[in-house]
């Protein structure tokens, strides 16, 4: 199985530099551009199956990436959802510093254990995203070609899974916007073919 992984376009809240999880952003118009622009380098790829999470910046960007398959649309999966940030949603981290500061001290001093104040604790978002993980990994031996769109902190999780490496690594993984990353899964093990690759999708003779 080929698994593409798709970061979801431009937000506001990326443009701020803000903390958001569940709050349901839309695209701005760079990030319509930017999954625009996904599609067209994925144009020839024959997608078999598509996810994206539930939030509506994920939906809208696969949408855009599959508008030229026929027939076929992402399926939600709730377990894809960015790490629910509760009161910290929208807020800088600078603001935290000030508003929040024993939570803040807190996650910066133990990320995987501390929780954002009123929001979901790392054991609780890794789990789920470890859920998706063991899904993939699962999925029979085919030739067939995956779509996954999600968030920087989940598709960063996930990956740093699949290649069994520590929930720590994820740090080194950034997802780039307008970008695609693919891997080769077999018999349950990963490999990675290409990291936020900006160009035309050209599959080696063999994966």
């Amino acid at each position: 199985m080929r698994l593409f992984l798709v970061r979801h376009g431009q937000t506001d809240a990326n443009l701020r530099g803000v903390f958001c999880g569940l709050t349901d952003l839309p695209l701005t118009s760079l990030g319509v551009q930017q999954a625009g622009q996904v599609a067209q380098w994925l144009a020839d790829v024959d997608f078999s199956h598509a996810v994206s999470s539930q939030l509506l910046r994920a939906r809208h960007t696969a949408d855009i990436v599959l508008a030229g398959q026929s027939g076929l649309s992402a399926g939600i999966d709730a377990q894809l959802n960015e790490m629910n940030f509760g009161e910290w949603e929208m807020r800088h981290h600078q603001d935290l510093q000030r508003e929040d500061p024993d939570a803040w001290a807190a996650w910066v001093a133990d990320w995987q254990q501390a929780s954002p104040t009123g929001g979901e604790s790392f054991p609780q978002f890794s789990a789920r995203v470890e859920g998706a993980v063991e899904q993939l990994k699962s999925l029979k031996n085919n030739d067939n070609n995956h779509l996954l769109v999600a968030h920087q902190g989940v598709l960063s999780l996930m990956l740093a899974r699949l290649l069994e490496m520590p929930a720590a690594a994820m740090w080194h993984f950034h997802f780039e916007q307008g970008a695609y990353s693919v891997l080769t899964i077999h018999d349950g093990f990963a490999t990675l073919r290409a990291f936020n690759s900006q160009a035309v999708w050209q599959p080696a003779t063999r994966d």
